[in-house]
C-alpha cells in the first residue's frame, strides 16, 4: 500500500501546478494546457460563463497572453487521496493597473499518476477585501 504523501510537498506541488496554469507560456499552449486540464474539467469564470474542456483549450490560448495574472494566499486541503481542493485569491494586471480581486476554487484529481485540475471556479470578491480563511 503506498504511503500517504507529504502534505507539504503536496501543497507546494499543486501551488505550482495552479500557478503554471497563469505563466503565459503556459495558458498560451494548448499541448501543455491539455496535461493539467483533467478530461472531465470544467469552469465556472469569474465572468459567470461556464466552460467545459474543449471551449478552455480554445479560448486560453487565444486570451491576451500578456495579461499578468498574480495570486497569493494558498491554502490547499486534500479531500481525498485522489483529490485535493486549491484556494487562493488572483488579479489580472493589465498595463501595469491591478484589476478586481478574484477568490478562486479549483478540485485537482489524481489520475494516471499526475494531478490534473477537474474543476475551476472564480468568484467576485466582494469590495474592500475578502477574507480567504473561511
Amino acid at each position: 500500500m503506498a504511503s500517504a504523501p507529504d502534505p507539504a510537498a503536496l501543497a507546494a506541488h499543486l501551488e505550482a501546478l495552479e500557478r503554471a496554469l497563469h505563466a503565459p507560456g503556459v495558458r498560451g499552449d494548448a499541448a501543455r494546457l491539455a496535461d493539467l486540464l483533467d478530461s472531465d474539467f470544467s469552469e465556472i469564470g469569474s465572468s459567470g460563463n461556464c466552460y467545459g474542456r474543449a471551449a478552455a483549450l480554445v479560448d486560453i490560448p487565444a486570451e491576451r497572453t500578456a495579461v499578468e495574472i498574480v495570486s497569493d494566499d494558498y491554502r490547499i486541503a486534500l479531500l481525498a487521496p485522489t483529490l485535493a481542493q486549491v484556494r487562493y485569491r488572483s488579479w489580472y494586471v493589465i498595463e501595469g493597473v491591478r484589476q478586481r480581486e478574484v477568490l478562486r476554487s479549483s478540485l485537482w484529481r489524481l489520475s494516471g499518476g499526475a494531478w490534473r485540475v477537474v474543476f475551476h471556479q472564480g468568484t467576485p470578491a466582494a469590495a474592500g477585501g475578502s477574507d480567504t480563511s473561511a
